[in-house]
């Protein structure tokens, strides 16, 4: 995403491996800022509305809305304003949507388009999805999926992975890929000093173990990404993070009929919330602009890691 300001332009790319949840995201906050109430307002009319309003009526029908297709770079202008520590803040919030596909293109070929070697600049952020028991989260190895992989036997009550799955790299290792590419162009570009906002978004929160949820998505991540925490834990001399759990709707959707009804009967414009320890301890916000609003600058300290 990119926010452009008169006295400074600041920017938001979102990233994510395929099924990490950004469009899911995106739509919910477009609804949130058709709402209001949030930290950020829309300031007018997107010029390219029909993106973000189809996956807003998918979300108010009580539908999750699909993911972007593999040939597609969205790219859509919306209009935000805020008030932070009282300055106005206003500007045109471009999204450029990079579809999963090309997030793991990115990584194996090592190199990526002029249009996102662009984005990079000062005041950009980003934030980094993930998605709760996601079929195309690929786990990292262990001694389960390690003979899997490589063609050894395995015990019969062990899951089989989809041959396709042996050609993918685990999520983590792409994400962590992705973040040193980024460190590398924005001190190319804007120098080493600059620490760029970066958000961990567990989308699908609603799904997470209960066991980690009492602790947060860092706790999460922790959990099923470790080489993407340890990442986190040793870098925040190279990047301001922070962790947030999103969840579009607070409940699946999809397979559990008593919610969607439930959902449906409520206010679905209004609904969905953020799981975040910006302020240093765990917080539930319904303002789903928070961490898109954080990794601009426009609220908010971080928490790079509590060792939870």
């Amino acid at each position: 995403m990119i926010m452009e300001n008169e006295e400074k332009p600041r920017s938001v790319l979102l990233i994510g491996v395929q099924d990490a949840g950004k469009t899911n995201f995106l739509s919910r906050f477009w609804l949130n800022l058709e709402a209001g109430g949030g930290i950020l307002t829309k300031a007018g009319l997107p010029a390219d509305l029909d993106y973000l309003k189809t996956g807003g009526d998918h979300l108010l029908k009580g539908e999750f809305a699909p993911h972007t297709p593999q040939d597609v770079h969205d790219r859509t202008e919306i209009p935000v304003k805020a008030t932070a520590s009282g300055t106005e803040f206003s500007g045109k919030l471009v999204v450029p949507d990079l579809p999963g596909e090309q997030v793991l293109s990115v990584f194996r070929t090592r190199q990526w388009s002029d249009a996102w070697e662009n984005q990079i600049r000062a005041g950009c952020g980003c934030l980094l999805f993930v998605r709760v028991d996601s079929p195309e989260l690929i786990a990292p190895l262990d001694w389960m999926n390690c003979p899997t992989l490589f063609g050894m036997p395995v015990p019969e009550a062990a899951p089989q992975k989809d041959p396709a799955d042996r050609l993918k790299p685990p999520t983590q290792v792409v994400l962590v890929d992705w973040l040193q590419f980024l460190r590398k162009a924005f001190t190319d570009k804007v120098g080493g000093r600059y620490k760029p906002r970066i958000g961990i978004v567990v989308a699908a929160w609603d799904l997470a173990p209960v066991d980690q949820k009492g602790n947060g998505p860092e706790a999460w991540v922790r959990a099923n990404l470790p080489l993407l925490w340890q990442f986190v834990q040793t870098n925040d001399d190279a990047f301001e993070f922070a962790y947030f759990g999103v969840s579009v709707a607070s409940g699946d959707l999809a397979a559990d009929p008593a919610f969607k009804a439930s959902y449906l009967k409520g206010d679905p414009l209004r609904a969905g919330e953020v799981i975040h320890s910006i302020a240093g301890t765990l917080e539930t916000s319904a303002d789903i602009t928070l961490p898109v609003a954080w990794a601009l600058g426009v609220t908010g300290t971080s928490n790079n890691g509590s060792g939870n």
